[in-house]
């Protein structure tokens, strides 16, 4: 049994066991909370064929989704499908062993898996770049990656005691960079903005440790102003969008949506909603924000208790979770509570929610799920 599998089964047998823990006595309500018999709430349904799927990456390059996976029962053999529609889905290569994230450069794909691969998409070629030991080793542990000046950087998100982030040759060498402080660190997510021919990347950190920042390559630059001490010492997993070069990210406790507007956050949402379950546990079921995406006006957000959300100004939240996974304890008589999303996407109209395991996320589940937004207003 290696050491990286030890760590995951205790990973996940700690969260079971908090999940039954938090199960107590009912507490007076004291935020808003879900009605869930008064909303109208669509139905998601599973996309054929990636059912079995344990997504560990989704990105959007062309007008065309990417999404790498592991295929459940299949020995962790890594997949890539792709669609321009989020209806037809279509395979576009299939590995021997887990593969994790995915970036571009160009009309180049890039993913990391028991080597560095990369797919010049216009010629639909693949080539097999080279062998960047160890991060080769374990690519499941890679929370993501990001060119920057044409350089590439991957980050190390799994494990508190391992975080790093790297800077990846092709001749295969790697460099641990010093980048917080003068000493290593690893966040959990990458996101660049592309304004006035400026590239300015932002990283996230990892779950429940550490905060947010700019990234030049060199170093890691907090942005604090306007987050509390606890918003930037515990930021929740891949919840954060960019919208005409403004960047948005999801923040608690209380669960809010803030905007980046020169460097100072501010909030750009009112708290997100309980359950209406939330509170038959001690302590209650927080809400957390585990995705953002925008589509035009509206604003979707997935969560790790209620599913996806809805937000639009001057009209509050909408749920919209029927047909996504539910969470075991609705056996219980919780029928409002549901499985973390960890990915959202839209594309064509489509708004995909995905379940999975990447390298900075906490939770699990298979499938990929579709909504069509056009019937959906």
């Amino acid at each position: 049994m290696t050491y990286s599998f030890m760590k995951k089964h205790f990973l996940s047998v700690a969260l079971i066991s908090l999940v039954l823990l938090n199960i107590g006595c009912k507490k007076e309500l004291t935020e808003p909370v879900i009605n869930t018999e008064e909303l109208k709430q669509s139905k998601w349904e599973v996309v054929p064929g990636l059912s079995n799927l344990s997504v560990r990456y989704i990105l959007k390059h062309n007008e065309t989704l990417y999404l790498s996976a592991v295929e459940s029962g299949k020995n962790y053999k890594g997949i890539i499908w792709k669609t321009s529609n989020g209806i037809n889905w279509t395979i576009v290569r299939t590995f021997e062993k887990v593969i994790g994230p995915m970036t571009t450069n160009g009309d180049t794909l890039y993913c990391l898996g028991d080597s560095l691969y990369r797919y010049i998409i216009p010629s639909d070629k693949w080539e097999n770049v080279c062998k960047p030991w160890p991060l080769t080793s374990d690519p499941g542990a890679m929370g993501d990656m990001i060119f920057l000046k044409d350089e590439l950087y991957a980050m190390q998100s799994l494990f508190a005691d391992a975080v790093a982030t790297y800077r990846i040759s092709f001749d295969g060498t790697i460099n641990s960079l010093p980048v917080h402080y003068g000493r290593e660190f690893g966040g959990a997510k990458f996101i660049k903005s592309k304004s006035e021919m400026k590239e300015t990347v932002y990283v996230r950190g990892q779950y429940y440790k550490y905060g947010f920042f700019t990234f030049d390559g060199n170093v890691f630059d907090p942005l604090k102003d306007g987050l509390t001490e606890f918003e930037y010492y515990n930021p929740p997993t891949n919840s954060l969008a960019l919208k005409n070069d403004t960047l948005f990210a999801g923040f608690m406790y209380p669960a809010v949506v803030k905007r980046l507007i020169n460097n100072q956050w501010q909030n750009f949402t009112d708290t997100l909603p309980y359950s209406s379950s939330a509170f038959q546990f001690n302590p209650p079921i927080k809400t957390e924000t585990t995705a953002i995406i925008f589509v035009e006006n509206r604003m979707f957000v997935a969560t790790q208790s209620i599913g996806v959300l809805e937000w639009e100004e001057n009209k509050g939240w909408r749920q919209i979770s029927d047909g996504l996974i539910p969470d075991p304890l609705t056996n219980r008589g919780y029928k409002d509570l549901f499985r973390p999303v960890v990915f959202l996407e839209t594309i064509n109209g489509i708004l995909i929610a995905a379940y999975g395991k990447p390298g900075y996320a906490q939770w699990g589940e298979f499938g990929v799920y579709k909504l069509d937004l056009k019937n959906n207003k």
